[in-house]
Formats: C-alpha cells, sequence, structure tokens
C-alpha cells in the first residue's frame, strides 16, 4: 500500500517544492528496471466525490476538522463555504485554501490536508479470489497489487482473469476487456497495469471434464481453451490396454443429459471430426470385447 499524500503549504518560496514523501513520484515499473521520475501531478491521489479530507492548521483550530466532498465535488470549509476540489490532489487542495485564507483572513497561514476516507474511486474483484468484493483505490494501484489485498487466488482459480473497462472513443463510451493468465499474475508479472474507478475484474474458476473407463490414468482434468476429446485422453495417459475405440460423451446442456458417441478410429483417420469437450463433460472409454 502506497503512503497517503500529505500536503503542507505556505505562500514561501521554499515550501512551494515540497519534498516527495516515500514511493510518491515514481510510475510503476518492471521487475529489473530503474523507477521513473515523473510528477507528481501523474502519480499522485486525486480526490473524488465521496472522500473525506482531513485539514489540519495547527495555528488556527477553528478550521481544521472532516470535510465530506459532497456530489458536487465540494466540501463546506469554514470562512469560505463551498470549496470545489473533486480532481485535485491534496497539494493542490492544500494550496487553493491557503490562497484564499490569505486573500481575506490570515497572513502566512499553514494548511494540511490528507485523505482520511477513500470513498470515489471504487473497483470491483469477484470470482476465485480470497475476499471478493468493492475495493476503493487509495493512490495509483496495479492489478497485481489489488490482487494481493485480496488475498490472491484460490486454488479453484482457472487459467483466466479478465478486467472489464469503460472507456471514452471518439466522444462515446465503449466497454473494453483487458485478459491476463493467472499464472503470469501470480509469477508477478503484469505488474504495470493501473487500475482505474469502475474497473470490474472476474477472475474465472477453473473448468474441468472427467474420464474414466480404459484409460490410463482416470480422474478429473482441467478443461484447456479448444481441447478436444483425443487431446483430453491424452492429457490422461492415453487409452489402456483393453480399451476399445468406442467412446461416450456424457453431458449435460440446459438442464438435458445427452450421451454422444463417437469411433476414435475414424477421429485418427481424418473420417470424423475431433469433437471439443464442455466443462463437466463426463468421458467413457469403452473396453473391447475379445
Amino acid at each position: 500500500m502506497r503512503p497517503r499524500t500529505v500536503a503542507l503549504l505556505t505562500l514561501t518560496a521554499a515550501l512551494m517544492c515540497p519534498l516527495p514523501s516515500s514511493g510518491q513520484g515514481q510510475v510503476p515499473t518492471k521487475p529489473g528496471s530503474a523507477p521513473t521520475p515523473v510528477a507528481e501531478e501523474a502519480t499522485a491521489y486525486h480526490v473524488g466525490r465521496g472522500d473525506v479530507l482531513k485539514v489540519v492548521s495547527y495555528q488556527h483550530d477553528e478550521i481544521s476538522g472532516q470535510f465530506p466532498v459532497d456530489e458536487d465535488g465540494n466540501i463546506t470549509f469554514p470562512l469560505l463555504d463551498k470549496v470545489h476540489v473533486a480532481g485535485l490532489t491534496t497539494t493542490e487542495i492544500a494550496s487553493k485554501l491557503v490562497a484564499a485564507l490569505e486573500k481575506d483572513y490570515y497572513v502566512d497561514v499553514q494548511v494540511q490536508v490528507d485523505v482520511s476516507q477513500y470513498q470515489s474511486q471504487a473497483v470491483t474483484i469477484v470470482g476465485e479470489v480470497q475476499r471478493p468484493g468493492t475495493f476503493y483505490l487509495k493512490g495509483p494501484t496495479t492489478l497485481n497489487q489489488l490482487l494481493a489485498e485480496v488475498g490472491g487466488f484460490k486454488s479453484s482459480a482457472g487459467p483466466k482473469v479478465e478486467l472489464r473497462r469503460s472507456e471514452v472513443e471518439n466522444g462515446a463510451s465503449v466497454q473494453k476487456v483487458y485478459t491476463f493468465t493467472t499464472e503470469n499474475l501470480a509469477a508477478g508479472k503484469d505488474n504495470d497495469f493501473l487500475l482505474k474507478a469502475g474497473d470490474i475484474i472476474a477472475v474465472e474458476a477453473k473448468q474441468l471434464y472427467f474420464i474414466t473407463g480404459e484409460v490410463a490414468r482416470p480422474g478429473q482434468y482441467q478443461l484447456e481453451h479448444g481441447m478436444t476429446l483425443v487431446q483430453a485422453i491424452t492429457q490422461a495417459g492415453g487409452l489402456g490396454k483393453f480399451a476399445s475405440q468406442s467412446v461416450e460423451v456424457h453431458r449435460e446442456s440446459a438442464g438435458e443429459k445427452k450421451i454422444l458417441d463417437y469411433d476414435l478410429s475414424r477421429i485418427r483417420r481424418g473420417k470424423d471430426p475431433d469433437p471439443q469437450i464442455q466443462p463437466s463433460d463426463v468421458i467413457i472409454i469403452k473396453r473391447r470385447f475379445f
């Protein structure tokens, strides 16, 4: 978790260039590469509607307190009434308050602004993670950082993670889908993909098929994308010593159970297509008769 942005400003020239706090002023980079310094504007948290700001002035208690950001993006601040803060960093908000306060009320006032409650930039993660739900971004956050926050993947997680995002193209809102693999994410790859408010992340469950009868290793197996009947048999170690070429696939679709019959010899000779296996299929390799 990144440290919270703190802004302490006066009108003196020395404090117009604050030192960066630990972890700020950098963008996420791939392992082994040097971090690239960037302006605070590019990495700092931008306040939004629903957030709560903590404002402290050590010289003037009367302007210190907790200030929620309303639906119009404003806080109601002592002496100043409505102050628009949505979309600004805490540094920018502190500067704005100082300028307004020193214009009519104080001389050389100091104001510290912090976000005490993050409630504006929600992302949702569902599916096969330890703690699915809605979470609020507290600054630049990568997909890997969110996965760490929710406890990582369950053992039932499948190979694919989808992230859905609303973006604006040519003035119109469009839905984009970004796809990742659990293998890469668990290995710390794709660790520079930054999340945005409104993102929905779905971690799919493993899709399984079952195989029994005259096969080397009967049991349940993970179904890979586009897997065919011959590939499924191969994954289970191939046919057993007494296997026939006759195969049944038991399948349930829309509440209806079906039994599909295939001839492996015809499939191998190219006479029949090699059918794709579907989740929860039960493949039965029959025993040949002598």
